[in-house]
């Protein structure tokens, strides 16, 4: 059987497949919205079977990166992305094959996009000065930064 990973390799829809829109989507049974880890689970399945993995992320990877924009909608796409790579990198060998670290190996205009993409979700969480909002937003990044990932966007 080929996963949804394969097929949207296949496909040429990894955007599609990271932001899980269309057949790449997979509600979250609570609040309705996607479920990025489950696609996480899939693509380390995926992963597992080739010979060299840390590539295949990597390239699929840099394309999404290629299509984000500074929107609310890319941006926490984008944060949920990187925090399900860490997550599951403390549970996947294959993640961090060699010392890898998908965020901090990838090329300066790349990190460049993310702290801009970052930069422009902190700003805009900050500014609605919604309590509830700003929480959730530093609950996550410190689960983020406890599994791993960067500390602070800016400095990528």
């Amino acid at each position: 059987m080929i996963s949804n990973f394969e097929k949207a390799l296949n496909r040429d829809e990894l955007p599609e497949y990271f932001r899980g829109s269309g057949i790449y989507f997979t509600k979250d049974p609570d609040w309705g919205t996607q479920l990025h880890v489950i696609n996480w689970q899939g693509l380390c399945g995926f992963l597992k079977t080739q010979k060299n993995p840390v590539a295949t992320l990597k390239n699929a990877f840099e394309k999404y990166l290629k299509t984000i924009t500074n929107s609310m909608e890319d941006a926490n796409d984008l944060l949920e992305n990187i925090g399900c790579y860490y997550y599951m990198r403390k549970k996947i060998p294959t993640l961090s094959e060699n010392g890898f670290d998908l965020i901090r190996d990838l090329s300066n205009n790349e990190k460049q996009i993310i702290s801009n993409c970052m930069e422009f979700l902190h700003q805009e969480i900050y500014k609605t000065n919604n309590a509830q909002d700003i929480e959730t937003y530093n609950r996550r990044m410190t689960k983020l930064a406890n599994d791993g990932g960067p500390n602070n966007f800016r400095s990528l």
